[in-house]
């Protein structure tokens, strides 16, 4: 299989998950946040969380980032390339949902 096959299937398979799925709606509404932010917005472990965001890093849909003593994590431009508009603001919505 190709390179560019190989980098498509991975962005699918870590979109193909609700967990990531939870995590990529929770940064699309909030724009960032750190690790210990994001697993109790998406009620997940710290292992969990690592897990997911390393898939999710992997595909290249989030960037993780240091500010300061905390590492920061956000959406990555390959996300916004990959997925239309409309499903954007339909995550970003649901993302606005789980922080509630």
């Amino acid at each position: 299989m190709n390179e560019a096959l190989q980098q498509w299937a991975k962005v699918f398979a870590a979109l193909g998950n609700p967990e990531r799925l939870s995590v990529v709606s929770y940064l699309l509404a909030n724009r960032r946040g750190n690790c210990t932010e994001i697993a109790e917005a998406v009620r997940l472990s710290t292992p969990a969380l690592s897990y997911h965001l390393r898939l999710l890093e992997e595909a290249g849909l989030i960037v993780r980032e240091r500010r300061g003593r905390r590492r920061c994590v956000r959406i990555g431009p390959e996300l916004r390339k990959v997925l239309r508009p409309a499903v954007l603001d339909a995550l970003r919505k649901e993302g606005r949902w789980s922080t509630k």
